[in-house]
């Protein structure tokens, strides 16, 4: 959804019920656009949701065009569905790669984004989870899970197509559908490596404040009240060692 087809999609949204079209029309111009993301970020977000939600018709539709119409590839797209076999279920990840077939044959008959095979990012040269401590902290929790969780997490982190930043915002959006949102988790990891890459705390909150519409008030509700008390952890940890030695 390119900024210059806003208003037509605010269009088709009165055209199915004027107070939904006027709510939808808020809260883009409004939520969506403070969330500091770009429109390919966002899109990427919300099809990691379609995938856990398995909403595979209207929203997955609208929000892979959002992406391509925004600088991603087809297989940029199918990519960030690939990343979700790990975070959302692989069942889940079948069934949307296989409305995604669907909907790249329409696209076809159309000729529309004829990207063919590029990826918008080579594979990356650092690893976040197998080049980390991230594989040895899983094993130390339980060895077997450890050991196959890491892989398969390893296998989508080291692949060709979407950025490791873009890899997070897709994680952290399968973390607050899901609900996995424990202190120990994978969401306050995911978090960590939104400040370790030059997000503030301000600015994680404002992405998930993004999913509202994709996933509830209650769930973001949930999810911002869990990174709240991981950053006062956080804080607490660094302000420990600041009050020792001023002893």
């Amino acid at each position: 959804m390119k900024k210059s087809n806003v208003t037509e999609v605010f269009q088709a949204f009165n055209e199915i019920n004027s107070a939904f079209g006027g709510l939808t029309e808020w809260y883009a111009r409004g939520v969506q656009e403070s969330s500091g993301l770009t429109l390919k970020q966002r899109a990427f977000m919300s099809i990691a949701c379609d995938v856990c939600e398995q909403t595979l018709y209207g929203p997955l539709e609208f929000h892979i065009k959002m992406a391509l119409e925004n600088g991603a590839t087809r297989q940029d797209v199918k990519e960030a569905i690939l990343h979700m076999g790990v975070y959302g279920a692989y069942p889940k990840c079948f069934e949307t790669i296989a409305r995604l077939k669907e909907i790249y044959t329409e696209f076809d008959k159309k000729g529309l984004y004829l990207t063919g095979d590029k990826v918008s990012h080579p594979k990356p040269e650092h690893n976040w989870i197998l080049d980390t401590d991230v594989k040895d902290g899983l094993i130390a929790f339980e060895p077997q899970y450890g050991d196959l969780s890491s892989r398969m997490a390893g296998e989508v982190w080291g692949r060709p197509g979407l950025t490791p930043m873009e890899r997070v915002y897709i994680s952290i959006s399968g973390d607050v559908c899901q609900q996995t949102l424990s202190a120990d988790g994978p969401f306050p990891f995911h978090a960590n490596l939104c400040l370790q890459n030059g997000m503030t705390q301000k600015q994680v909150r404002e992405m998930i404040m993004y999913l509202t519409v994709d996933v509830g008030f209650l769930r973001v509700w949930n999810a911002l009240e869990a990174l709240n008390a991981h950053f006062t952890r956080l804080d607490s940890q660094i302000a420990e060692p600041l009050a020792g030695s001023r002893k």
